[in-house]
């Protein structure tokens, strides 16, 4: 980049801040939720594995997680060593997030349950947002972007 470029940066806004416990505090409203569910795609991963590291690394902290991460390719794939050391159990999948890869890898949505997203805008709008739509979930209720 030459010198005198500008560059127009966002950083963290805190609208989503994990207090512990399954604790939220949403757009500055605070929520609570037993299991949560993330669908992160490419570097949209950094968000999720905080909550994910602080959920892990919280002493007695209950909160069940499910994750979906998507990548175009192998070599896009980030933090690679700490999922291959990650629970035992863990399927690596290929294809597009579909309707059954939601279903089968992400908690339903009921009550105590809510959904991350955190991702290409364009994987996250039109096929991630739309079929948790269809399976129940809904915006600001138990759907949240990070």
């Amino acid at each position: 980049m030459p010198i005198g470029e500008e560059v127009e940066l966002r950083g963290p806004t805190g609208d989503i801040i994990y207090q512990g416990h399954g604790k939220f505090s949403i757009y500055g409203e605070e929520k609570k939720f037993k299991r949560v569910s993330l669908v992160l795609g490419g570097t949209g991963l950094t968000p999720g594995y905080s909550l994910i590291a602080r959920v892990c690394l919280t002493p007695n902290d209950k909160t069940e997680l499910k994750v979906i991460d998507a990548n175009k390719g192998g070599g896009d794939i980030v933090l690679r060593l700490n999922r291959e050391d990650s629970r035992k159990g863990a399927k690596g999948l290929k294809g597009h997030v579909t309707e059954d890869i939601i279903h089968d890898h992400l908690f339903p949505p009921i009550e105590d349950n809510m959904v991350l997203l955190c991702g290409p805008p364009t994987m996250i709008q039109k096929a991630v947002v739309p079929r948790l739509e269809k399976w129940g979930y809904s915006h600001d209720k138990n759907m949240f972007g990070l």
